[in-house]
């Protein structure tokens, strides 16, 4: 959890200095913007002032001419290039991106793992509860059994329940036996009536 946090504080700091940036950016397109402006106000003050003193219209002509130049030199917009690609400063991004992504799946998995395992345990745990309300003596017995040595009442539970699956094994066999034993003596009552 603290590295994914840390991952976002990153993301975030990367973030204000994009924007940071990108103001910056816009300052100095707007300064570049007021400076040309700027000129061609000071390039007409000059043009009045000239005229006040030359009013020769030649020298006016080619003045003019000067002027008009200049205006249709300055671009109306300032064109700005978007370069968008994948780099090596954009690596970082990638990956801090494809990071969040798989820590987010891994803790998605790990939730629903959780979740399974808890229904689990709520079902053991209500099954045990029942078990008390009908037996208390037993559950008393066995919440005894356990404190005392848990390691050794999970062995001990392990020598039951492989005890019972024998007896179980023992008694499908028997009962296998004693059909077989049957369909024997039927084959051989048979056998006599012949």
């Amino acid at each position: 959890m603290k590295k994914i946090e840390e991952q976002l504080e990153s993301i975030e700091e990367v973030l204000s200095l994009v924007i940071r940036k990108n103001a910056s950016i816009e300052k100095l397109i707007q300064t570049a913007s007021e400076s040309q402006n700027k000129t061609l106000s000071d390039t007409l003050i000059e043009l009045k002032k000239h005229l006040k003193h030359n009013l020769s219209s030649q020298y006016l002509e080619t003045y003019l001419s000067q002027i008009q130049q200049a205006v249709l030199n300055v671009p109306k917009e300032s064109q700005v290039r978007h370069h968008h690609h994948f780099d090596i400063q954009s690596k970082g991004f990638i990956i801090s991106a494809a990071a969040l992504l798989l820590s987010t799946a891994i803790s998605i998995a790990v939730a629903i793992s959780y979740y399974n395992e808890s229904s689990r345990l709520k079902e053991t745990d209500l099954k045990f509860r029942v078990a008390r309300q009908l037996s208390p003596a037993l559950t008393a017995r066995v919440d005894s059994i356990y404190y005392e040595d848990p390691a050794l009442a999970e062995l001990e539970t392990q020598k039951r329940e492989a005890n019972e699956l024998t007896i179980k094994e023992a008694e499908e066999l028997l009962k296998h036996k004693q059909m077989e034993a049957k369909k024997a003596k039927e084959l051989l009552k048979q056998l006599k009536k012949e």
